[in-house]
């Protein structure tokens, strides 16, 4: 989101970034997983999606045709393996999150949109109906970001920067990125359209390496010359 058609037609080498080998395909929060899904999980993967479908449409348009039967979410899966196994052109990372203590799969995270030209990235997240309010798309995604922020020496992604978008209408989201404690970028107007909905504006959130603290997994906020945390 928000690329200007130049930098379409004429993409630039930039910092030259690439993806660390062998990829980290799995982190864990203070109670959650978050992983790379396999062959064996298709078939809760595709059950939970399922049963979330009402709830996240229409905010995540995959769900409205994607995963309708396990063949297709094995298939689904499949793809995204062996993009892992093409680092040069890696392009998203589609994760899983599972609580640590059950094993349970409750939601999604992961990034997309990977930048090589300025090493950055797009993160994403949903939570099930059946175990939203209990802070794990928040958890999951400050783990998140610090996996993509994180060195690739220490098992991250070592990329620079992570952006968040989602729609105004979208409230929970949006107060989840206000959550965060990182720089509101974006407010444009009309300019991204919802199905069911219409026309809303898009709100984005940007944060660089270096005002991220991967090792509690929160913002550093600069006040008045100093540095204290964000969240954690």
């Amino acid at each position: 989101m928000t690329h200007c058609a130049s930098e379409n037609l004429f993409p630039a080498e930039g910092v030259g970034w690439s993806a660390p080998e062998p990829l980290p395909l799995s982190f864990e929060s203070e109670r959650l997983v978050i992983r790379a899904y396999t062959a064996d999980d298709v078939v809760e993967m595709q059950r939970v999606i399922a049963e979330s479908r009402e709830h996240l449409i229409p905010w995540l348009p995959w769900c409205k045709t994607g995963h309708l039967d396990v063949e297709s979410s094995l298939a689904e899966v499949m793809g995204w393996r062996m993009e892992f196994r093409k680092p040069m052109v890696l392009n998203r990372m589609v994760l899983g999150v599972y609580l640590k203590e059950t094993g349970e799969l409750v939601g999604g995270s992961g990034i997309h949109d990977i930048r090589r030209d300025t090493a950055s990235c797009e993160t994403g997240y949903w939570i099930s109906p059946n175990h939203t309010r209990r802070g794990y798309a928040l958890e999951a995604c400050c783990r998140t970001i610090s996996w993509a922020l994180g060195s690739q020496a220490s098992g991250g992604m070592g990329l620079r920067r992570v952006r968040v978008y989602t729609s105004d209408q979208n409230e929970a989201s949006a107060k989840l990125c206000e959550k965060l404690g990182i720089t509101a970028e974006v407010h444009q107007r009309d300019d991204y359209f919802v199905e069911s909905v219409g026309l809303t504006t898009r709100l984005g959130w940007g944060v660089l390496a270096r005002e991220w603290d991967c090792e509690r997994h929160c913002a550093r906020v600069r006040i008045k010359g100093r540095i204290r945390r964000g969240l954690g």
